[in-house]
């Protein structure tokens, strides 16, 4: 069985399935859709996931969009390492966070990320007129209107701290449960932990890290993931 990972190096969602494929040790092919050359509205790419977002993962002719689901699936076909506990509750505790992650924290992140990664490079490659023509023909009007801001006005001030508010809700919440145990659903490393690094690391590589300093028990936790050697794998430098 052939694996293909249509992915993009910076993007959070596509690092957490690379995380994972990396902590189950399993061979696979990927191939990189450049996000800011705008690749993903390509026919091709479009008729592997018609929301024009990645990851997508290719198991022979069967196709998985969604990162929480692809990670899971993972956990299924490729059981060893278990990265799903096998207590009901601590399951459970572990599915909150996957779901919040994809839920919040992941578009949480993407306004200060546009802001401080993308827009700087998009502003240099195009203007308004060639962003709103070619964000034209995303199917999802809330990731057009994304990128157009990103090349042109920015995000208020509010928008930002609104952003910034949700994220540091989310960090006080893996405080108060990384007080109580090492790992985000327990004793054991989950696909909650692997689902969560990215966004963690992606608020220290935009210049936020003492937002995770101020919280020591995730600073710990952030430690302790980046330590791990699928974690290097599967991160750009």
């Amino acid at each position: 069985m052939t694996l293909t990972l249509y992915h993009h190096r910076g993007s959070t969602c596509s690092q957490k399935v690379r995380i994972c494929l990396a902590e189950k040790r399993v061979p696979w092919q990927g191939h990189v859709v450049e996000l800011r050359a705008f690749e993903q509205l390509e026919p091709w790419f479009l008729a592997l996931n018609p929301q024009a977002m990645v990851p997508v993962l290719q198991i022979g002719n069967a196709v998985l969009t969604e990162s929480l689901v692809i990670n899971e699936y993972l956990d299924d076909a490729f059981p060893d390492p278990p990265l799903r506990p096998a207590d009901p509750l601590a399951r459970a505790r572990m599915r909150e966070w996957t779901l919040h992650v994809a839920t919040d924290t992941s578009w949480a992140i993407k306004v200060p990320s546009f802001m401080v990664n993308i827009r700087p490079d998009l502003r240099r490659r195009y203007d308004r007129e060639q962003i709103e023509r070619l964000v034209a023909r995303m199917p999802n009007r809330e990731t057009a209107a994304r990128w157009v801001k990103a090349v042109t006005d920015g995000y208020t001030t509010e928008q930002i701290a609104q952003s910034f508010a949700r994220l540091d809700a989310t960090l006080d919440r893996m405080q108060a449960t990384l007080q109580r145990c090492r790992w985000l659903a327990g004793d054991a490393y989950t696909l909650a932990d692997v689902d969560m690094a990215p966004f963690v690391h992606r608020l220290a590589q935009i210049g936020e890290h003492a937002r995770i300093a101020a919280r020591p028990a995730v600073a710990e936790w952030y430690g302790a993931v980046g330590a791990r050697v699928a974690f290097g794998a599967a991160m750009p430098e």
